[in-house]
C-alpha cells in the first residue's frame, strides 16, 4: 500500500520540537553513535501502538513529552502522536485524518491540545479503518478460543516487515522483529494473507460457516442412518399398531402374518362396528402449533431481511470510497451557460452569476475532498454470522412444527367429521392409519433428506466461494516472486562464492527461510559462515518483500521499510585496496558499504517503475559517502546537531 512517514516529530518541554522530515525514495540518516539515529526507528514503533516502549532511556526519554508520526497516505495524512512513557497518559494516542498539507506549516504541540486523547485500542482501529483493515475475527471455525486461535487482525501483525533493527540486520538466529514472542510470530504469520491483500472478513465468515455446516452433515447423516428401519423393526412396529386397533374393534390379529401380509392388512383397515369407537380433541393443540409457526415464520421473514440488507451493503465490509463516487456521480450540476440574462429586461444578473459561480467552487472543493478519503471499511461479518445462525435454527424449528402439524391434521380429519359417538370412532381408525403412514412412508425420513439435501448444497456453494480466494495459488506465485527477486538482489551483494549458484527460498505458510544449494541441499541462515552472507539474505529478503508489498494493490502493509546499520559487517583495512572509476584507491569493505546503497537505489527505481510508485527506505547508518548525499535527510554529530 502506498504508504510512507511524511515527519517523525518530537515535542519536548516549553513547545520545544525536534523533527526528521523524509520523503519517498531512499533516505539516509547518518552520523555518529549515540546521537539519536537508531531511536528514530523506535519512536515509529511506539506511535504504531506498541504494549511497551522501547525508546532509549536518558538524554531522550528525558527530553521528550509527545512523540508523533505523520502518515502520507495516498491524498490524505495519517496523523498519529502518543505521550511519553513517563505521562499517565502514555496509554492513549492522537489521531487526526487531515486532507491537506496545511496543518504541517505551523505544527506545534498545540495542534492536539483540541483532539481527544483516545485509549490505544480506540486509536489503532481508527487508524486500521484508514488502512481498510477490517476482519474482525480470523478464526476458521467458531468453536476456537478467540484468545488462542484467531481474533481481531491487526496492524502490529505488520510491523515486523517494516523494521530491521541494528543488533538484527545480520543476525545469523533471527529475521523478523520481535519473532522471539511464539504468540507474535504465530500472528503475523496466520495474518500475512489478510494484510498483503489475499483474504477478507468474507473469507473467514465462508470458512467458519463451513466448519459448521460439515459438522452438522456428519450429525444428520448419522441420524439418518439411525431412521432407515430393518424390514424385522418395521414389522414389530407395523404388528403393535394393527395389534391396538384390532383390540379396539373386537378383532384378533394373527402373530404368525409376515411383513408383506401386515402391510396388506395395514393398507386397508376393517371398517369400525358401531359400538366401537374413540375420542381425542386435538383442536386445541392444532391451533396452538399453527400459532408457535405462524410466530415463528414472522421471525424467519425478519432475519431473511435483515441478512439480505448486510449482503446487499458490499458483502460484509463497504468503501466509503465508493460510497463518495456515487455521491459524486449523482450530484452533477446541468448548467452550462456562462452567464444568466434574464428572459424580461435580458440583462445579465451578476448577483446570480456570482451565486452559481460560488456553488460550483464549493462544489468542487467538496468533490475534491471526498475524494482523498480514500479506504474506509468496516466489518460486519458477526452481525452476518449471528443472523445466519439464527436463521437455522428458526428453520429447524419451523420445519420440525410443519411435520408435528402436518401428523395432527392427519389425525384429526376422522374427528371433524363425526357428529356422533359412531362417527367420531372413526377417529381411532384415522390415528391407526396415521401412524402406519408415518412408518410406511418415513415422513421423518423424508423431512431429514431435505435438511441433507440443503446442508449439501450451502456446503457445495462454501467451497466454491472459498476456492474463488484461489489462495492456494497466490502463495505459490509469491513464493516463485520472492524467490526469483531475492536471488537477484543476493547476486549482486556480498555473498559467498563457494555456494554459488543457488536459490534463496521463503515460505509464506511458516516464514521458513532457507538457501538451495546445487538443488539438493537447503542451508538455513545459521548454517552459514560470514556476516557478509547473514547481511546479504536479510536485505534481499526484506527489499523482496517490499517489493511484493507493492505490487499486491489491496496490502494495507506500509510500503516503507526501516534498515538500522546495514555497514556494520565492514570494517576499513588497510591491505585490500582496488581501484575506483579515477584511479583512487578505495577500500574493499567500503566498496562494498557503496553497493549495498546502490542496490537499493537500482531496486527503488524498479519497483517504481513496475508498481507506478516509489516505496520509502529509511537507512540509519554511520557511513556518509558522497555518491549518496542527494539522498541525506540528516547528519547528526556527538558535539554537534543531533536528535536531541
Amino acid at each position: 500500500m502506498n504508504i510512507f512517514i511524511s515527519r517523525i516529530v518530537v515535542y519536548g518541554a516549553n513547545k520545544q520540537v525536534r523533527e526528521v522530515i523524509l520523503d519517498q525514495g531512499l533516505n539516509i540518516i547518518t552520523g555518529d553513535s549515540k546521537t539519536g539515529k537508531s531511536a528514530i526507528l523506535e519512536i515509529v514503533d511506539y506511535c504504531l501502538f506498541s504494549s511497551r516502549s522501547t525508546i532509549p532511556k536518558g538524554v531522550i526519554e528525558n527530553f521528550s513529552k509527545l512523540y508523533s508520526i505523520i502518515l502520507m497516505a495516498s491524498e490524505k495524512y495519517i496523523v498519529i502522536a502518543r505521550p511519553s512513557i513517563k505521562s499517565e497518559n502514555s496509554g492513549k494516542a492522537y489521531v487526526k485524518i487531515e486532507t491537506t498539507d496545511l496543518f504541517m506549516k505551523e505544527l506545534s504541540v498545540d495542534y492536539f491540545s483540541g483532539l481527544e486523547l483516545k485509549t490505544l485500542k480506540e486509536a489503532q482501529a481508527e487508524v486500521e479503518r484508514h488502512l481498510g483493515l477490517a476482519v474482525l475475527d480470523t478464526r476458521l471455525d467458531e468453536e476456537n478460543d478467540k484468545t488462542k486461535s484467531g481474533g481481531k487482525a491487526t496492524l502490529r501483525s505488520f510491523v515486523p516487515f517494516l523494521f530491521q533493527h541494528q543488533n538484527l540486520i545480520a543476525n545469523k538466529h533471527s529475521i523478523f522483529y520481535r519473532f522471539d514472542d511464539f504468540y507474535k510470530r504465530k500472528k503475523t504469520i496466520d495474518d500475512f494473507p489478510i494484510l498483503i491483500g489475499w483474504e477478507d472478513s468474507e473469507y473467514f465468515l465462508y470458512h467458519r460457516e463451513l466448519e459448521q455446516k460439515q459438522k452438522e452433515l456428519k450429525l444428520q447423516e448419522k441420524l439418518a442412518k439411525s431412521l432407515k428401519l430393518k424390514d424385522e423393526e418395521i414389522q414389530v412396529r407395523l404388528r403393535s399398531i394393527i395389534s391396538g386397533y384390532f383390540n379396539l374393534i373386537g378383532l384378533e390379529l394373527d402373530p404368525q402374518l409376515t411383513l408383506t401380509e401386515l402391510k396388506k392388512i395395514a393398507r386397508k383397515l376393517p371398517d369400525i362396528g358401531i359400538n366401537s369407537y374413540s375420542d381425542l380433541n386435538l383442536e386445541s393443540k392444532l391451533q396452538k402449533k399453527e400459532s408457535e409457526r405462524q410466530v415463528l415464520k414472522v421471525e424467519l421473514n425478519e432475519v431473511n431481511e435483515m441478512l439480505s440488507l448486510l449482503e446487499r451493503n458490499s458483502n460484509i465490509t463497504y468503501s466509503h470510497a465508493g460510497q463518495l463516487k456515487i455521491l459524486e456521480a449523482t450530484s452533477g450540476i446541468d448548467f452550462n451557460l456562462d452567464s444568466v440574462i434574464c428572459p424580461i429586461c435580458h440583462n445579465t444578473s451578476n448577483e446570480l452569476n456570482s451565486e452559481i459561480a460560488s456553488i460550483n467552487e464549493s462544489r468542487e472543493a467538496l468533490k475534491a475532498e471526498l475524494a482523498k478519503i480514500n479506504v474506509y471499511k468496516s466489518d460486519n461479518s458477526q452481525q452476518i454470522e449471528d443472523l445466519q445462525k439464527k436463521r437455522t435454527l428458526l428453520k429447524r424449528q419451523v420445519a420440525k412444527l410443519t411435520s408435528e402439524i402436518t401428523d395432527i391434521e392427519e389425525k384429526n380429519k376422522a374427528l371433524k367429521q363425526s357428529k356422533a359417538l359412531r362417527d367420531q370412532a372413526f377417529f381411532a381408525k384415522g390415528m391407526a392409519e396415521a401412524n402406519i403412514k408415518t412408518l410406511l412412508g418415513n415422513t421423518d425420513q423424508n423431512i431429514l433428506t431435505s435438511d441433507l439435501d440443503e446442508l449439501k448444497n450451502r456446503i457445495a456453494w462454501l467451497k466454491t466461494k472459498i476456492d474463488g480466494f484461489d489462495l492456494k495459488s497466490k502463495i505459490n506465485d509469491a513464493e516463485a516472486f520472492l524467490s526469483q527477486k531475492m536471488s537477484y538482489i543476493c547476486q549482486r551483494l556480498d555473498f559467498e562464492e563457494e555456494l554459488k549458484p543457488g536459490v534463496l527460498r521463503f515460505s509464506i505458510d511458516d516464514f521458513v527461510f532457507y538457501y538451495h544449494f546445487k538443488e539438493k541441499d537447503k542451508i538455513i541462515l545459521s548454517e552459514m559462515g560470514s556476516g557478509a552472507n547473514w547481511l546479504a539474505c536479510h536485505l534481499s529478503l526484506f527489499l523482496a518483500l517490499l517489493y511484493l508489498n507493492c505490487k499486491e494493490k489491496k496490502s494495507v502493509i506500509p510500503s516503507f521499510l526501516f534498515i538500522d546499520q546495514p555497514s556494520q559487517v565492514y570494517f576499513p583495512t588497510q591491505y585490500r585496496m582496488t581501484d575506483d572509476d579515477n584511479g583512487a584507491s578505495v577500500d574493499e569493505n567500503i566498496k562494498q558499504v557503496k553497493n549495498i546503497f546502490t542496490v537499493i537505489v537500482d531496486l527503488l527505481k524498479e519497483i517504481k517503475e513496475d508498481c507506478g510508485f516509489m516505496p520509502q527506505i529509511i537507512v540509519l547508518e554511520h557511513a556518509d559517502e558522497p555518491e549518496f548525499d542527494q539522498y541525506v535527510k540528516a547528519r547528526w554529530k556527538k558535539d554537534g546537531n543531533k536528535l536531541i
